[in-house]
């Protein structure tokens, strides 16, 4: 762990260091937004986190199309879980305080732990606790129903695919084929 002097530390913590560095914070937004990409918008709710269904969805369209690419059929139906939701992590402040006390009959201390989270102003005048980062669930499985999928072959072609794109084992993925028509 990095230790930082206290003299750092308490200028660190200062008001108008936090008030400039929220500023900052606020100003890479509004730029980002700004000039950001038009595909990356249509893909996040209004508060900017995409949501648990959004993402099953886009991963499932995504092996789909590498299945479809694999095989040439157009008939493709794939079917993710996952394990659970996303998780956030929000910036947080602890300021721990001791204090010593001298009595008639004995000397005593205690110190007190204070615990919060980092708040900005939204855009409608509420105050939002300040994200640091977005975990999305993990892939409990991978189901792929698609023509030739019987076939051995291309059954590990896209297995091979499946599993390197999204980082499961191979006992996550199962493939099986569909009936023509």
């Amino acid at each position: 762990m990095i230790k930082i002097p206290e003299s750092l530390s308490a200028k660190l913590k200062s008001p108008k260091v936090l008030m400039i560095a929220g500023f900052v914070g606020i100003m890479l937004i509004f730029i980002s937004t700004l000039f950001g990409g038009g595909e990356e918008k249509e893909k996040t709710t209004v508060s900017g986190e995409i949501t648990v269904e959004e993402y099953r969805e886009n991963l499932e369209n995504d092996i789909a199309e590498m299945v479809r690419d694999i095989t040439g059929s157009r008939k493709v139906t794939v079917v993710v879980t996952l394990e659970s939701g996303v998780r956030y992590s929000y910036a947080d402040t602890k300021e721990e305080t001791s204090t010593d006390k001298t009595e008639k009959e004995g000397q005593s201390s205690g110190s007190e732990l204070k615990e919060g989270y980092i708040t900005v102003k939204s855009s409608d005048g509420g105050e939002q606790a300040l994200l640091v980062t977005t975990e999305m669930p993990e892939i409990r499985g991978v189901a792929v129903v698609c023509e030739g999928g019987d076939n051995e072959l291309i059954s590990e072609k896209i297995q091979n695919t499946v599993t390197a794109a999204l980082n499961i084992t191979s006992k996550r993925v199962y493939i099986c084929g569909r009936k023509s028509e």
